[in-house]
């Protein structure tokens, strides 16, 4: 009998580890049923799995295009042309060697001649410093026979071809002279041909022409070249010119 029950037991464990559904067994009269519960081994459904894509929503911002200004500055240049006045020398009395040289510049009206230019309009010598040949002279007067004197362009615009020497040329239309009073107290600048370089050597104007110098050019006459300063109607200065 207790090898039956052994034996029953052995078989509900063997059904047990068999993995059935549950078994119900039973036994002959005065045996004692033994209700053995099998729990099913667990179904395990695998359901396929589901891939749930959700939306991608891109939000893009408004796109706010700002244009470029772009300002252009024009600078402005204004070129200033300089304008070269050449203002002409306009002497004004007295006339002296201190103030304008031994040799003149080119006066306002001379038409391009040094000096105050050679043509006054008037019988009478007016004031101011002009150039030409004292042909003969006596104790208050010159006898003044005016010239033209050139230097530069101007002297080979008025050379009418001829050669110019020495940058200098003379011109000397009129043979008519005229008389200058001249003051004894006055300065006269005579060339000293006995010293170097010729130098102008002053004397009394009431002295010129110096008796017995050595003189540079024979004065007066024809070739005796002057430079009259004439204040007042009056020449008070005279320089030889040095006419190489």
């Amino acid at each position: 009998m207790k090898f039956f029950a052994l034996f029953a037991v052995l078989t509900l464990l063997l059904v047990a580890c068999s993995g059935n559904s549950s078994t119900t067994t039973t036994t002959g009269p005065g045996t004692t049923a033994l209700e053995t519960t099998t729990t099913a081994p667990a179904t395990t459904t695998s359901e396929p799995a589901s891939t749930t894509t959700e939306a991608t929503t891109t939000t893009s911002e408004p796109t706010t295009t700002t244009e470029a200004t772009t300002t252009t500055m024009v600078t402005t240049t204004t070129t200033t042309v300089p304008v070269t006045t050449t203002i002409a020398l306009m002497p004004a009395a007295p006339y002296t060697v201190a103030a304008y040289g031994a040799f003149p510049e080119v006066f306002a009206g001379s038409d391009g001649a040094q000096g105050s230019g050679c043509a006054p309009g008037t019988d009478t010598l007016p004031d101011g410093i002009w150039f030409g040949y004292v042909r003969s002279v006596t104790d208050t007067t010159l006898s003044f026979d005016l010239a033209c004197f050139w230097t530069g362009q101007a002297a080979i615009d008025h050379a009418g071809g001829e050669e110019v020497n020495n940058d200098y040329f003379i011109g000397n239309t009129s043979s008519a002279l005229r008389t200058v009073p001249r003051d004894p107290s006055g300065t006269a600048y005579w060339i000293d041909a006995s010293v170097p370089d010729l130098a102008l050597q002053p004397v009394p104007m009431a002295d010129w022409p110096v008796a017995g110098g050595s003189h540079y050019i024979p004065c007066p006459g024809e070739y005796c070249g002057v430079w009259l300063y004439v204040n007042g109607g009056v020449a008070t200065e005279l320089v030889e010119q040095y006419l190489p």
